[in-house]
């Protein structure tokens, strides 16, 4: 059963997060609503939001009309009041974004260069907010930190990259955070990719509503992350969702996804026949791992987002969609498949919602409740 917000005095900042990820979420909301979907007592409502209001945090947007009394107020977040770096820093491109505590994107740098060293990812990250946060706005005040996404294993599949062995091996070690951590002196935070892409779709994408859904990211390497009960699943090795060595049958035979959902194959193809065959490929493995996924979650929806272009993408879920149709067992639930509009800026906006889900968000099981 999902947790309720709770009035117990021990627990009022709890309940302070609690309102500002429910207004995240539904984009602005009125006191009557946050107590129905916060499970929060009316009164504890209007002394919590009072107090967010005289603090900066929340700001009064608008007036509601509807049903017989008076309109209602409707609050929404004060992205003024501070500010995030996200990074993605990725196989084939380091993403750069900078939101706003709104979670709204105010900047955005997109370097595809040359793979980085982590004295050339610091650079770059140090660079991007000199240009794009005006000095007083980077008092600790304001500025919230900087989040960090990534693979776990970026320094693998070498080949495929076409990076040295030296450079790789950078990336390997045990001690990548911190020395990246060293080098930006400001709170810094960590996530793969695959969960930061989750988040972003948790709080500002296509899973505001949802409590249970899996995301797949089709990039370079196919990947993605889990939502269950409203929360990021990390797992024991925070690797929950990443998906691309999930086992496959494609043409008969046993493999991992990421031989047939990710992009660095698909851009092999020369002709159109090749493209027709990747797509075929990557659509019956997709199906295969959403069969396999559900069978064992019974998700609300999958999620598809990534670099693709969105025509593209939509006829790759539509024939997901169908195969899942013509192949599924009589007691199986499709998930709703959506399509993600957040593209290969996920992960990194989801990084810049890190500082802010740290600092600002409780356990989101508790909203949305279903009957």
């Amino acid at each position: 059963m999902a947790r309720k917000g709770t009035n117990a005095s021990g627990m009022r900042r709890y309940n302070e997060r609690l309102i500002l990820s429910a207004i995240r979420r539904l984009n602005g909301a009125s006191k009557a609503e946050l107590a129905r979907v916060t499970g929060l007592s009316p009164q504890a409502v209007v002394r919590i939001i009072d107090e967010l209001d005289s603090d900066g945090l929340l700001f009064q947007a608008e007036k509601r009309t509807g049903g017989m009394g008076q309109p209602a107020t409707v609050y929404r977040i004060n992205g003024a009041r501070g500010y995030t770096v996200g990074v993605e820093i990725g196989r084939d491109a380091m993403t750069l974004v900078l939101l706003d505590f709104d979670g709204q994107q105010k900047a955005m740098h997109c370097d595809a260069g040359t793979f980085p060293t982590i004295a050339l990812a610091v650079e770059r990250i140090d660079r991007f907010l000199q240009e794009q946060l005006p000095s007083p706005l980077r008092d600790p005040s304001t500025f919230l930190g900087i989040g960090i996404a990534m693979p776990w294993f970026l320094g693998e599949w070498r080949d495929e990259l076409g990076i040295s062995e030296d450079q790789a091996e950078e990336w390997r070690r045990g001690d990548v955070a911190d020395r990246l951590r060293a080098g930006l002196h400001w709170p810094t935070f960590f996530d793969n990719d695959g969960n930061a892409a989750a988040l972003a779709h948790l709080l500002c994408g296509a899973g505001t509503d949802l409590q249970n859904y899996l995301l797949i990211n089709l990039g370079t390497f196919v990947g993605g992350g889990l939502v269950l009960g409203g929360q990021v699943v990390q797992g024991r090795h925070g690797n929950a969702g990443a998906l691309a060595s999930m086992p496959v049958m494609a043409d008969g035979r046993r493999d991992s996804l990421i031989h047939h959902a990710s992009l660095y194959d698909r851009d092999r193809a020369t002709t159109s026949a090749d493209l027709e065959g990747w797509r075929r490929r990557c659509t019956e493995a997709l199906a295969f791992a959403i069969s396999g996924a559900n069978s064992l979650l019974d998700l609300e929806a999958v999620i598809l987002d990534g670099s693709l272009a969105a025509a593209e993408l939509a006829d790759i879920a539509a024939a997901v969609g169908q195969r899942l149709a013509d192949h599924a067992p009589p007691d199986f639930f499709a998930p709703e498949l959506r399509i993600g509009t957040l593209g290969r800026q996920a992960a990194a906006m989801g990084a810049g919602l890190l500082p802010l889900h740290a600092q600002y968000s409780p356990d989101l099981s508790s909203l949305f409740k279903r009957g």
